[in-house]
């Protein structure tokens, strides 16, 4: 009985031991592992290139215009036949217009500053100065303040690819992969409303109830026909008011449309600093033109991160600037590990260009 009974306390020591040691050797992995969760859920890797074929909007290309030979080509594109551009010395030389639709932005939209979703889940810096946040909380009311920021790409996919190459379409010849080329976390009126007026002051004028009327309008419009009006330019369609180029947005805890309203700032702020240029229309045939105020005619968007609109859209994988989020961004939303609150959207342009005879 005396040794059964030594036996057990043996196997009961050697128990706790054996369960010490597991312990010893499980809770550094799960801690990596919550690390590891805690970091995505920060700044998500959205694998972008992994899905750059399946889950790429390829039909957004669509339609092509050879010499006016097209029925949709967007508000205020070339439709003439026949083209004249200048060489280096002056001569005119006589040739014929091509019209498309090419990848070539991606905006990345984040609560965490200096994150970047498509390069890998990447943290540029680690200073969370600003930090971002999409409202809520147990004491906010239906319509609180959002703040976004949002990372500016070159992504000239079909240079990339070697699809499409004519020289006389290339409207921005020194870039030919991709490209950081802004980042809102640099902009100082990205964060105040108040010098964000100051240096856009036209914002000034269509803060009335007028222009909201007409903003309305322009959204029934965009939501009915899917054509988003060039004169109201000053509109953000069916996302929210255009004015003032920051990221402070008043949101009903919509992510997806508060995303949406910042990709359409980002591109309206670019094309005022100059960054961004108009590259359709018979003014823009040769060469591309500074528009200070955003062709909104002349770009598509389409979500590729965190559901890309390739899925479930019936083949509807893009949508114009100002499109009810409805239409497009239902089940687009994914709850935990940062896709609530990082997205990131391939930007399509409308070229128009010359090709010459000879």
């Amino acid at each position: 009985m005396k040794i059964l009974k030594n036996l057990k306390i043996s196997l009961r020591s050697l128990s706790f031991v054996l369960i010490t040691l597991l312990s010893c050797s499980i809770a550094p992995q799960a801690l990596a592992e919550d690390a590891s969760f805690l970091s995505d859920a920060s700044c998500p890797n959205s694998n972008y290139f992994s899905g750059l074929i399946d889950k790429f909007c390829w039909s957004c290309t669509l339609p092509f215009n050879l010499m006016g030979f097209t029925d949709d080509p967007p508000d205020g594109a070339n439709d003439d036949s026949v083209c004249m551009c200048q060489d280096e010395l002056g001569v005119p030389e006589l040739g014929f217009s091509v019209g498309y639709w090419a990848p070539e932005q991606i905006i990345e939209v984040t609560t965490t500053p200096w994150c970047s979703p498509t390069l890998g889940g990447t943290m540029i810096q680690d200073d969370l100065t600003s930090m971002g946040t999409t409202g809520g909380g147990r004491n906010a009311s239906s319509s609180t303040m959002a703040t976004y920021h949002y990372n500016y790409f070159s992504n000239p996919v079909f240079k990339m690819l070697s699809m499409f190459m004519i020289p006389e379409c290339d409207k921005d010849p020194g870039i030919v992969d991709l490209d950081l080329a802004y980042m809102s976390m640099l902009d100082i009126t990205w964060y105040s409303d108040l010098l964000a007026m100051v240096f856009n002051a036209d914002a000034v004028a269509f803060a009335n109830p007028v222009t909201q009327a007409i903003c309305m309008k322009d959204c029934a419009v965009i939501a009915k026909t899917g054509d988003p009006s060039d004169q109201n330019w000053f509109c953000a369609g069916c996302e929210g008011n255009m004015y003032p180029f920051t990221g402070n947005i008043l949101t009903d805890n919509n992510a997806i449309r508060s995303s949406s309203l910042v990709v359409t700032r980002a591109l309206a702020s670019m094309h005022r600093r100059g960054l961004a240029r108009t590259t359709y229309g018979k003014g823009a045939m040769c060469e591309n033109v500074y528009s200070p105020m955003i062709p909104k005619p002349m770009y598509k968007v389409s979500m590729a991160w965190p559901k890309p609109e390739v899925d479930g859209n019936n083949g509807d994988c893009c949508h114009p600037i100002g499109e009810f989020w409805q239409k497009w961004g239902q089940g687009r939303k994914s709850a935990g590990g940062g896709k609530d609150n990082n997205f990131v959207y391939n930007i399509f342009r409308y070229n128009d260009c010359c090709v010459r005879y000879f």
